[in-house]
């Protein structure tokens, strides 16, 4: 039981949420051709990709690259839409690389250094899921949860802040069985259930990364380059579930509130490694192995709750509220191995195509290294069980018109999850397009990136099976200037 306290956030649900990728930061131009970067480099953006490319930048260059986020979701629950919208402006990506020529055309001809930062996932998100459920409750969960224990024993988080407030009971003459308000009294009610169900869900923060790059170019057909990488993470989740009996049919019960709040953070390191090869003049190969990443990650968390009743009690009471214990727990993660392979087409001034395949199992998540020793050997298990490996396809295209280019990609991501799970069909799709304007020193870039989601979201664990399906639609703007030296 005290492992079920102190573990109140750490399953493989968070550990899919902060090691999946789904490249989302970078520059107007990498963007806007789907970040199918791994072959060609000489962009800020795709030194994430494949380290390698900064071996392909014959000059310093420094960039900026502002974006501004519109993400809008929908959830359909028991036959209900609900929509909600996020927008953010933050920084996308921002570099700065110097390069040191040697003065030959064979062997090593350059080197260089680069610092850059990326913002790879941004977690801001609204979500409202609302519907009338006319055959459960979100109470029968905490019941069902209790049952077994004494009611000393119950979990702090959840259950016991249920009993406190009177929405779940032991049933009379079996401490260690329990029942809710709207089963207590169904038999005296125009309807058991019925009541009007409402969750809102509030999601904020990012993952980000600060490169560390270096590599070097042989010959102008071979380049090499690694990376040190320092990940830095933040993620808040608050999430209300209201139930209210707005028609007056439940007798006794009138509502209650439930608070889950979660706020994560952590930092992490991890080792790129790439190459790009130019066999001939119009065709370039790359190769990265983006090695796993381990995270230090500390959660905060607490709880509340609040019902309200048709009658008053002995003291006039009619309203009760309580909340959890401030609760924290600091752990490791491991995120699985990344394997990119690249090729790309360069016809000259008058533009290219390029496409990555990249390969990452996400059943090797690994939780590690509780605070109180605990090994997570059970939460590891079931992320073996839930997730599988997935195939990622970037491509993108360039057409060049002197010092004007006309952009567009594509982004495509398998479900990380097992063909036996709910969100088996969950994959992710963008599409972009964008425009660049270059001279000698200065480049002005403008990209956009549209990406849809799906998958399925379970309120709590019922026998209906119930879930919210969810729909995501996210627009990302990026503009990027560019200076060379």
């Amino acid at each position: 039981m005290l492992a079920a306290v102190t573990l109140h956030a750490q399953n493989e649900t968070d550990a899919l949420r902060y090691g999946q990728l789904f490249r989302t930061g970078g520059t107007a131009r990498s963007l806007s051709m789907g970040n199918a970067f791994g072959a060609l480099g000489g962009d800020m953006g795709a030194l994430s990709i494949n380290p390698a490319g900064i071996g392909v930048f014959r000059r310093g260059a420094f960039s900026f690259s502002p974006s501004y986020l519109f993400d809008k979701t929908s959830a359909d629950y028991l036959g209900e839409t609900r929509s909600e919208f996020e927008n953010k402006l933050s920084i996308g990506n921002v570099g700065f690389v110097s390069t040191y020529n040697t003065g030959r055309d064979k062997g090593w001809v350059s080197m260089s250094f680069g610092a850059t930062y990326n913002k790879e996932t941004n977690y801001s998100k609204q979500i409202q899921i609302a519907a009338r459920n006319n055959n459960g409750s979100y109470l029968n969960y905490f019941a069902n949860m209790a049952d077994g224990w004494n009611i000393t024993d119950l979990y702090a988080y959840e259950e016991a802040l249920a009993y406190n407030v009177y929405l779940i009971d032991t049933v009379n003459g079996d401490p260690y069985d329990y029942e809710t308000i709207l089963s207590e009294y169904g038999d005296m009610a125009n309807s058991t259930y019925g009541e009007m169900q409402r969750r809102t869900i509030s999601r904020s923060g990012y993952s980000s990364e600060y490169l560390f790059t270096f590599g070097a170019n042989f010959s102008y057909n071979f380049y090499l380059g690694g990376s040190l990488s320092i990940q830095s993470l933040r993620y808040k989740r608050t999430f209300t579930h209201n139930e209210t009996d707005d028609q007056g049919t439940i007798y006794e019960f009138d509502y209650f509130r439930f608070n889950d709040n979660l706020e994560t953070v952590g930092t992490g390191m991890g080792l790129k490694l790439g190459f790009i090869y130019k066999p001939v003049k119009i065709l370039r190969i790359g190769g990265a192995v983006h090695f796993p990443v381990v995270y230090r990650l500390r959660d905060n968390y607490y709880t509340t709750i609040e019902a309200g009743y048709d009658f008053a009690d002995s003291q006039g009471n009619t309203v009760y509220n309580d909340q959890s214990p401030d609760g924290n727990y600091t752990y490791r993660l491991s995120t699985p191995l990344h394997a990119i392979l690249s090729g790309a087409l360069v016809f000259g001034k008058l533009g290219l195509v390029s496409l990555d395949y990249e390969y990452v199992d996400y059943s090797n998540l690994r939780l590690r290294n509780g605070e109180d020793g605990y090994d997570f050997a059970d939460k590891n298990d079931a992320i073996q069980s839930a997730y599988t490996s997935v195939h990622n396809l970037r491509a993108g295209a360039e057409i060049r018109l002197g010092t004007l280019s006309v952009r567009g990609g594509a982004m495509y991501s398998s479900s990380p999850y097992r063909s036996s799970e709910l969100n088996k069909d969950a994959f992710t799709m963008s599409y972009s397009a964008g425009l660049g304007f270059k001279d000698r020193n200065l480049s002005l870039d403008l990209g956009y990136v549209f990406t849809a989601h799906k998958e399925n979201y379970v309120l709590y664990p019922n026998p209906q099976g119930n879930y919210a399906a969810l729909s995501s639609a996210r627009h990302n703007v990026i503009a990027t200037i560019a200076f060379r030296f």
